[in-house]
């Protein structure tokens, strides 16, 4: 047998595992099984499911099938969720094979989607997904704020480009509770886009010099800790970053529901009272939850927050739902995108909730978006905003 592709020991293991239960596709008890993938949710059967594209990988590999279009359009409603990985019980790894195979298919020539073909060309021209002309990536930084920064701070703040460039409210309220706090920290306008949707569109072979890029910088600044409020540049820091660099990185890496936590232990942070209806509840962000098992710090934070009524979504914590916006979903698919987000919105209809707090700048702006067209009257805030607020 001619194998197509060459595949590490532990990826190989895991696609000859797959016995196509269909476990990896629905949540366990607490969650009274619910649907969670959604591939499943938009393809309606068995090839649209990680064990599905577990069997395509395996075809693949053993040349039974050709690397194709048809292949792209089904491993690219992956919105690398890992409801999968949590759910199987047997296989850790399907993401990784997802994007080998991406990885795959771009080596192949199968080409990429006109929406991602733009977003790739435009963090390799731009450092950033957007495209048109962008503002200065620190441009949301207040000028006082950002005359008190020094540049030699211990805390660098990796912010990111969906907060630097669309969901500025949040850089602006972390850095906010730096000043407050008197943490001394630093930005760089050299911040290049952590490289994630590179990665996982295929492009894995440009990441590794976007990573040392912005490991250079921060190595270069004498900074001890980067702290990070997307989830998903955390996790490329954690995860990828020392994988492609083969080596470990110089400095800690948090984010920044970590490194608030931290501060909460140590009585540096101290919380009251916030404006406004005091009922919430909390979203958990797929690569923050799944992706790096970070579930209590953001509860913690909000449980020191005096007065709130703290209520959790019907599925939560390993069980979350994808609010529909990572994976490359909005920029490939966004109709279906929006369903996973107002699927996510609804179900806070129910609770009496008018807060809904998350900590990931995509999660909030996908679930902004969903919960304005549903007019449902609930405010999606990030954590970073919570505390900024009610801060003492």
């Amino acid at each position: 047998m001619i194998k197509q592709f060459s595949i590490d020991e532990r990826l190989y293991t895991a696609m000859h595992k797959c016995t196509r239960c269909g476990q990896c596709t629905y949540g366990n008890e607490e969650a009274d099984f619910s649907l969670l993938c959604p591939m499943q949710i938009k393809g309606k059967f068995f090839t649209y499911s990680a064990g599905g594209v577990m069997q395509l990988a395996r075809a693949l590999y053993e040349g039974k099938i050709a690397f194709s279009e048809s292949v792209r359009d089904i491993l690219y409603l992956c919105t690398t969720c890992g409801a999968c990985e949590v759910n199987c019980g047997v296989i850790e790894s399907q993401v990784d094979l997802f994007t080998l195979i991406k990885k795959e298919l771009v080596k192949n020539g199968i080409p990429l989607l006109e929406p991602h073909k733009m977003l790739a060309e435009n963090i390799l021209t731009k450092k950033s997904p957007y495209g048109g002309r962008l503002p200065g990536r620190h441009e949301w930084l207040p000028k006082e704020r950002s005359e008190k920064m020094s540049s030699q701070a211990e805390i660098f703040y990796f912010v990111g480009c969906v907060s630097s460039y669309m969901e500025t409210e949040i850089p602006n309220a972390f850095s906010s509770v730096l000043e407050k706090l008197g943490i001394s920290f630093t930005v760089s306008d050299e911040e290049w886009c952590c490289g994630a949707p590179l990665y996982f569109s295929g492009n894995e072979e440009k990441v590794p010099e976007i990573a040392k890029h912005n490991v250079d910088i921060i190595e270069n600044s004498g900074a001890s800790t980067v702290v990070l409020t997307c989830p998903t540049c955390t996790m490329m820091f954690k995860k990828y970053y020392p994988k492609w660099l083969k080596r470990e990185l110089n400095f800690e890496v948090l984010h920044s529901t970590e490194f608030l936590e931290e501060l909460l232990r140590n009585g540096k942070l101290k919380l009251d009272t916030v404006a406004g209806d005091k009922t919430v509840t909390y979203h958990d962000p797929c690569h923050l939850g799944r992706g790096l098992e970070i579930y209590d710090p953001p509860r913690r934070i909000l449980s020191h927050i005096k007065g709130i009524q703290f209520k959790e979504l019907s599925i939560s914590r390993e069980n979350s739902f994808c609010c529909g916006g990572g994976g490359l979903l909005p920029t490939g698919f966004p109709e279906f995108s929006d369903d996973l987000a107002r699927a996510r919105i609804s179900e806070i209809k129910g609770m009496g909730a008018k807060l809904l707090v998350s900590a990931c700048p995509a999660c909030k702006e996908n679930l902004k978006i969903a919960a304005k067209k549903l007019k449902l009257g609930a405010k999606v805030i990030d954590i970073a905003e919570m505390v900024n607020e009610a801060i003492i």
